[in-house]
C-alpha cells in the first residue's frame, strides 16, 4: 500500500490500463491461434488440374486413397477434390460427403476450402431442386470471396445463381446475375464462358420482353462462337436465336436457322432442337413433318417432351380418323400426362425432405455457434477479471478521500434542497399550469397529423388493392413498376415494415413480395394467383419463412400473424 501511496493518480491508472490490455491480448492470443496445415504437395498439385484436366485427375484420385492420410484436413481435401472433379466431369453428386466436408471446412476456418465446399453443397442441392438453400450457399461462397478469389470462381457462382433466378421466374435478379459472371469472364477474357453468359443474358432478356436485345446479343454470340469452333455452344446459341424468332412470329427466319445448322445437333440438344422442329412444321401447317418429329421425341426427349409429342400424335391421328391409334395415343398420353405429375409431385416432395435434412445439419451450426459463444465468454472474463484489477486498485486509493467528500457533499445537498423547496414550490403551480396548456396544443396537433396520415394510409391501401384485384380479375403478371408501386406504398401503410423484418432476418425481393401481401391482407389463394405458384406451394413457403424467421418450424399461419403483427 506504501507504493500505491507513493504513486499519483494518473500513474495508478496508466499501469492498471496496461496490465489489463496485456493480460486481455495474452487471452486471445492464446484461445484464438490456428495453426495453418499444410496439404500435401500432391493433392494441392491435382487441385491445380481439377479444371483444365478432370479425366486426368480422376485417374490420380484413384491411385490414392483417403485412408492414406493420416490427419483430418487431409482426408477432407481428398473428398473435396473427388467431388470438385465429378462436377467438372457433369456427373451428379452420389452421396452426401460434401454436407460432410463443408462442415469441416467451417470449422477449421479454412476459408478457401470452405468457401469451395459452399459452392459445391450449393451444386447438390441444385440437383435436389432446393433452390433456396442453393441461393444461400451460393451467396455464402460470395460473402468468403474476396480480391484474392480467383474470378473463375466467382464467375461460376454468379451463373449458378442466375440459373437459379431464372428458373424462379426472378428474371432482374437472374439478368444482374448473368451480367456479373460475363464481367468476370471478359476480364478473365475467357471467350467459351463470356458466350455462355452472352447466351443466359439474351435468353433471360427475352423473358423480360426485351426482344431487340435479346436478338442483338444472340447475334454477337453467334459470331464469337465460330472463330472458337465450339460446335456445341454454337448450336445451342442458334437454337436459342431460332426460338427467339419463333416466338417472335417470325417463323419462316426460325426455320432457316433449324434447317441449315440444326438438323443435325449434339445428343444433348436433341430434346429442345426436335420440340423446335415440331412447333414449327406445326405453324407452317406441314402435318407430316410434325407426326416425324413427334416420333423422334418418343425416342429421344424428356418426359415434357414426350407429353407434347403424343398430343400432336393424337391430333394428327384423329385427323386421319384412325381411331384405333387415338385410342393407342390417348392412353398413353394421359399415362405421360401422369409422369409429369408426378415428377412434379417427387421435385415438391424432394425440397421437403432437402428442408428436414438441412435442419438436421443447422443443428450442427448451432453447436458450432454454442462453442463460439463459450469462447467469447471466457475472452469476456478474462477482460472482466482484468477490469475488476483495475477497478480494485482504484478503490483502494480513493476509498478515505471519496467517503469523506461524500458525506460533505450529503450534508451541503440536503441543505439547499430545504432551502430550494419553498420557493419551488411557489414556481411548480404556475409551471405545471403552462406545462398541460402546452401538452394540449400538442395533442389538437398530433390528432390533426393522425387524421392526414389515416387518410393517405387508406388512399394508399385503396390504390395498391385495385392494382392488385385487376392483376388476380385478368391473370396479369405484375411488372417490375407495379412491385416497385406497390413497395412504395408499403413505405406509407407500415414505414418500419421491411425495417423490422430485416432487424430479424434479412430478405430477399421474392421473400419481401410474400410478406407484403400477407400485410396487406391477402388469401393464401390470392398470393398464389399473384405470384403464378399453387396454393400448395406458397403455405408451404410461409412456413419455410416462418423457420428461416425463428429457426423452428411453424405453420403458413403461424408466419401469417407474425407479419400482421409487425
Amino acid at each position: 500500500m506504501n507504493i500505491l501511496h507513493n504513486l499519483t493518480r494518473k500513474q495508478i491508472l496508466i499501469y492498471s490500463i496496461a496490465a489489463s490490455v496485456i493480460v486481455a491480448t495474452l487471452a486471445v492470443v492464446i484461445f484464438s491461434v490456428n495453426f495453418h496445415h499444410t496439404y500435401p504437395k500432391e493433392l494441392v498439385a491435382i487441385d491445380s488440374l481439377c479444371d483444365s484436366k478432370p479425366d486426368s485427375v480422376r485417374l490420380l484420385l484413384r491411385k490414392l486413397s483417403a485412408n492414406e492420410y493420416r490427419s483430418e484436413p487431409d482426408r477432407m481435401y481428398y473428398d473435396l477434390l473427388k467431388i470438385k472433379v465429378a462436377n467438372n466431369l457433369y456427373e451428379p453428386q452420389k452421396d452426401s460427403t460434401i454436407f460432410r466436408v463443408c462442415d469441416f471446412f467451417e470449422d477449421s476456418r479454412d476459408k478457401e476450402k470452405y468457401r469451395e465446399s459452399c459452392y459445391y453443397l450449393g451444386k447438390y442441392y441444385v440437383e435436389h431442386s432446393d433452390a433456396p438453400q442453393a441461393l444461400k450457399c451460393f451467396q455464402t461462397a460470395l460473402d468468403l470471396s474476396d480480391d484474392k478469389t480467383p474470378l473463375s470462381f466467382k464467375s461460376k457462382v454468379y451463373s449458378q445463381s442466375g440459373t437459379l433466378f431464372l428458373e424462379q421466374d426472378m428474371f432482374d435478379e437472374a439478368l444482374t446475375m448473368y451480367r456479373k459472371s460475363y464481367t468476370c469472364d471478359s476480364l478473365l477474357r475467357d471467350t467459351v464462358n463470356m458466350l455462355h453468359s452472352m447466351r443466359d443474358i439474351a435468353q433471360t432478356c427475352k423473358y423480360l420482353n426485351k426482344v431487340d436485345v435479346s436478338e442483338s446479343v444472340l447475334k454477337d454470340s453467334y459470331k464469337l462462337s465460330i472463330s472458337i469452333d465450339d460446335k456445341l455452344l454454337e448450336e445451342s446459341i442458334l437454337l436459342s436465336l431460332a426460338s427467339l424468332y419463333k416466338s417472335k412470329g417470325e417463323i419462316q427466319r426460325a426455320y432457316e436457322i433449324y434447317s441449315v445448322h440444326l438438323r443435325n445437333v449434339d445428343d444433348r440438344l436433341l430434346s429442345p432442337t426436335n420440340c423446335l422442329a415440331l412447333d414449327l412444321y406445326k405453324k407452317m401447317g406441314i402435318i407430316d413433318s410434325v407426326y416425324v418429329y413427334s416420333n423422334r421425341i418418343m425416342e429421344t426427349g424428356t418426359i415434357y417432351a414426350k407429353e407434347l409429342a403424343l398430343s400432336e400424335l393424337v391430333n394428327y391421328y384423329s385427323l386421319k380418323k384412325d381411331l384405333l391409334k387415338v385410342s393407342k395415343y390417348l392412353s398413353l398420353y394421359r399415362k405421360m400426362s401422369d409422369s409429369v405429375r408426378v415428377a412434379s409431385a417427387t421435385e415438391s416432395v424432394s425440397r421437403i425432405h432437402m428442408l428436414y435434412n438441412y435442419s438436421l445439419r443447422e443443428k450442427k451450426i448451432h453447436e458450432i455457434e454454442r462453442n463460439e459463444q463459450k469462447r467469447s465468454i471466457i475472452y469476456l472474463s478474462i477482460f472482466l477479471i482484468s477490469l475488476s484489477i483495475f477497478s480494485f486498485v482504484c478503490y483502494l486509493y480513493e476509498r478515505n478521500k471519496k467517503k469523506i467528500y461524500e458525506y460533505k457533499s450529503l450534508v451541503s445537498h440536503l441543505e439547499a434542497l430545504y432551502e430550494l423547496s419553498v420557493s419551488d414550490n411557489l414556481k411548480c403551480k404556475a409551471s405545471y399550469e403552462k406545462h398541460i396548456a402546452e401538452l394540449n396544443e400538442e395533442l389538437s396537433s398530433i390528432q390533426s397529423s393522425l387524421e392526414t396520415y389515416e387518410y393517405e394510409v387508406g388512399s394508399e391501401k385503396i390504390h395498391v388493392y385495385e392494382l392488385i384485384r385487376r392483376s388476380i380479375k385478368y391473370h396479369k403478371n405484375l411488372s417490375s413498376t407495379d412491385w416497385n408501386c406497390i413497395t412504395k406504398s408499403m413505405e406509407i401503410i407500415s414505414p418500419r415494415f421491411k425495417e423490422k423484418i430485416n432487424s430479424i432476418y434479412p430478405v430477399d425481393s421474392y421473400d419481401y413480395k410474400i410478406c407484403m401481401l400477407v400485410k396487406l391482407g391477402f388469401t393464401n389463394s390470392d398470393i398464389a394467383t399473384i405470384m403464378c405458384r399453387t396454393d400448395g406451394t406458397i403455405s408451404v413457403y410461409r412456413a419455410s419463412l416462418y423457420k428461416k424467421f425463428f429457426k423452428i418450424k411453424g405453420k403458413a399461419k403461424d408466419f401469417d400473424n407474425f407479419i400482421c403483427s409487425l
